[in-house]
């Protein structure tokens, strides 16, 4: 997909979908690295080779046997080179910057988010708040293709045009703010000026981008797959000119969910 088309795409809708954006061999690479990453917790917490298993079966071995180092595994996921190297790549930084229309960004906290059918969490319909600015992009990127009991994100088109729209617990991070958000958004867009603005699930590959606006209301449907994990790459780009920290000296690096966002 070309520049300029993914702009108008942006721009109008709040999010485009750009296939095939994460390539084969990146996604082998990061899926590599996160075995051999798991595979240290593995060895030091069982006798018998469980590095033979899947990444999959690994990881909720790990989580079942031992919790503390399944957490460490995944606090350590955002150091691996073959994450950071997708991150900063040229592909990545040259179109949060046309999307961002500026010439230097904040490449942002980026992650591999691992959902599987033992976690109830899920995250309600929000706006991206709690990052270096009011003006940041999302690339929301599956590693695996995502089949219907797998979940995945699902968007309302448009919504990032409402701005900053704070409703009842907005001001709360979302797992703070818990699923009960859901009941919330639900009601918020029943009334009737808001009603022309819908969910949609988009169907995605092993790959395919969805790079978003930060005031595009977007959550996550859980995954009922029992065996599978949905393994899904994110990345954040903010703009320096819109980031408090370098314009106010008493500012938080990280914006407070609490602040009012159409004053900043």
């Amino acid at each position: 997909m070309k520049i300029k088309k993914i702009l108008q795409k942006f721009n109008e809708d709040g999010f485009v979908i750009i296939p095939k954006f994460l390539n084969k061999a990146n996604i082998k690479e990061i899926f590599f690295q996160l075995n051999e990453l798991i595979d240290v917790p593995i060895n030091n917490t069982f006798k018998n080779n469980e590095t033979k298993k899947n990444l999959d079966e690994k990881y909720l071995l790990l989580k079942k046997k031992n919790p503390s180092l399944k957490s460490h595994f995944y606090d350590m996921i955002k150091y691996i080179d073959a994450v950071n190297k997708v991150s900063v790549s040229k592909k990545f930084l040259s179109t949060a910057k046309k999307l961002l229309n500026e010439k230097t960004t904040f490449a942002g906290n980026h992650q591999v988010r691992i959902d599987h059918a033992e976690d109830s969490y899920w995250l309600p319909q929000h706006q991206e708040l709690g990052q270096l600015s009011t003006n940041l992009i999302t690339f929301w990127i599956p590693l695996v293709d995502l089949e219907k009991k797998l979940g995945g994100i699902y968007i309302r088109p448009k919504t990032h045009k409402l701005g900053f729209f704070p409703y009842k617990n907005s001001d709360k991070e979302g797992r703070e703010a818990g699923t009960g958000r859901k009941k919330i958004i639900d009601q918020l867009f029943s009334q009737p000026h808001l009603k022309k603005y819908k969910s949609f699930r988009p169907k995605l590959r092993a790959g395919d981008a969805v790079v978003f606006h930060n005031y595009l209301f977007h959550g996550t449907i859980p995954n009922l797959n029992r065996k599978k994990i949905r393994w899904v790459f994110i990345s954040r780009y903010n703009s320096i000119n819109k980031t408090p920290y370098l314009k106010d000296g008493k500012a938080s690096m990280n914006i407070p969910y609490t602040a009012n966002y159409g004053l900043l």
